[in-house]
């Protein structure tokens, strides 16, 4: 396993710098260790009705899991308002940062994660394949 730590800065959109992060790292498989941060706008979905939610900030991440690739992701998340509300769903583009935002990625670096379109659910799911790495490589 390897680690990746990013800071997120005022006006990036999240999954965005996620996804850019991935590609230029060339990471096949990775999940969030832990993230922390505000945002100014939040995009919600639920998968079982695709239901959008869109929130006008300022909100609290205090949730924060997924699967992550340079070839796409799966994450969820819950945020918090003023008055404690909690709110949770699937992130999706669109989820402005606030502050700041601090993640750690934690790379698998003897798998490799790809999405193909479900049949039954219409979405990209997960493909989960083992790389074995030589000798040489670290």
């Amino acid at each position: 396993m390897k680690e990746h730590i990013l800071k997120l800065m005022p006006g990036d959109d999240f999954l965005a710098a996620l996804d850019n992060y991935c590609k230029k790292f060339d990471i096949s498989a990775a999940y969030i260790g832990t993230c922390v941060g505000s945002l100014s706008k939040v995009m919600l979905r639920k998968g079982y009705d695709k239901s959008l939610l869109k929130l006008d900030g300022p909100y609290e991440i205090v949730s924060c899991v997924g699967t992550l690739s340079k070839t796409g992701m799966h994450i969820h998340g819950s945020v918090s308002d003023r008055e404690f509300r909690v709110y949770g769903g699937h992130f999706i583009g669109g989820c402005t940062i606030q502050s700041t935002c601090e993640v750690v990625i934690i790379e698998l670096e003897n798998h490799e994660l790809t999405r193909s379109k479900g049949e039954m659910s219409g979405y990209k799911e997960l493909v989960i394949s083992s790389v074995q790495k030589s000798c040489n490589e670290n």
